[in-house]
């Protein structure tokens, strides 16, 4: 009985998704109309921007959860879900590292800002022989926090959460004793040249405070033909503002200049202004897809692939509005940075 239930199952999926209603309901542009209007803001150029009730939440789901400083519950299904998000990334790249004549057994792996250590310990199980998870610490406090007068306190609670995660969490995993972590600034890395087969990050290169400079550094870190894979979701897509800078208009962080984006959020939520501010000038690069292209080429790198994962939904929602006002500030943005929320990277080092 089974046997006739999945095909059958699978061409009631397939059909699902080749109608075109269901098509057009995923793909179709955000009704505005739907959103209760909250008010307009005005911006330096003399523009009038409606702004709607809710619309943060459809572009940024969970978006609250940003405005607490305090760390992280470590329960078994936050360990859990680390768990499992970390093999669902080592399963992204596992197809890209053979296609490309490389394997993952008995290699030297990096992971950037590995956070949990999930990914890392999960390269482990599958057989890396020798894996570094690097997280800059320093980063995580002063990008969302001014805490000029009491960094050095901060930093200890970050790393010493950091250490506690981590020990829980390598409980999960056969092999967690194959992997190290350290504290380490991609951007002026400290690690020892020509040690990696494979360096990986997972939404790491947007925060990045000098993406050039981090490209280099991972040309330097990388073996004789060593790859570099990463997934990251870039400043100029919709929901690129994250938690802290999205905004009550499509595209408001890409939309506003600096001094705009200051008097909006002191004008609309004064209750987030310094970790918005700090986020927004901190936390965030304005790297676009041509200056990443050029980047990695500076850095001596040659590019297997970018691939740009655009979303029609998205694309069908820019405007000529929209275009210009973030051109205005940002004269390289183009409809594909707009309309391209994840972008995988994909480099090598050549012999």
């Amino acid at each position: 009985m089974k046997k006739i239930i999945t095909p059958v199952i699978k061409f009631a999926i397939d059909k699902v998704k080749r109608n075109k209603f269901v098509q057009n309901l995923f793909e179709s542009p955000f009704d505005l109309s739907k959103f209760p209007k909250k008010g307009s803001f005005d911006d330096s150029y003399g523009n009038k921007i409606d702004l709607f009730d809710g619309l943060r939440t459809k572009i940024k789901p969970g978006w609250e959860r940003m405005q607490s400083s305090g760390n992280t519950e470590i329960s078994e299904n936050f360990l859990k879900s680390k768990k499992e998000g970390g093999e669902i990334a080592i399963n992204k790249i596992l197809p890209i590292i053979t296609s490309l004549g490389k394997t993952i057994e008995d290699c030297s792996f990096l992971e950037i800002g590995c956070h949990s250590g999930g990914t890392s310990f999960a390269a482990a199980d599958l057989g890396a022989a020798n894996v570094i998870g690097t997280e800059f610490s320093g980063y995580k406090v002063s990008s969302v926090e001014n805490v000029d007068d009491k960094f050095e306190n901060r930093l200890e609670e970050v790393n010493d959460h950091l250490k506690q995660m981590r020990k829980k969490l390598a409980k999960l995993y056969k092999h967690s004793g194959r992997v190290s972590f350290l504290d380490d600034d991609i951007c002026n890395s400290k690690l020892q040249p020509s040690s990696f087969d494979v360096v990986c990050s997972w939404e790491v290169l947007e925060h990045l405070h000098d993406p050039e400079a981090a490209f280099k550094s991972i040309y330097n870190l990388l073996k004789d033909d060593g790859i570099s894979i990463h997934e990251y979701n870039p400043f100029y897509c919709l929901n690129g503002g994250h938690s802290l800078c999205t905004l009550d208009f499509l595209w408001g962080h890409t939309r506003l200049s600096d001094n705009d984006f200051e008097k909006y959020i002191d004008q609309l939520r004064p209750d987030e202004k310094e970790r918005a501010l700090s986020f927004y000038r901190n936390g965030l690069n304005r790297m676009t897809l041509s200056q990443l292209d050029v980047y990695l080429k500076n850095a001596g790198l040659e590019i297997v692939s970018i691939i740009p994962f655009s979303k029609e939904q998205h694309l069908r929602m820019i405007d000529f509005e929209i275009l210009t006002q973030t051109q205005k500030h940002y004269p390289s943005v183009t409809m594909q940075d707009l309309s391209s929320p994840r972008v995988f990277v994909i480099v090598r080092k050549n012999k």
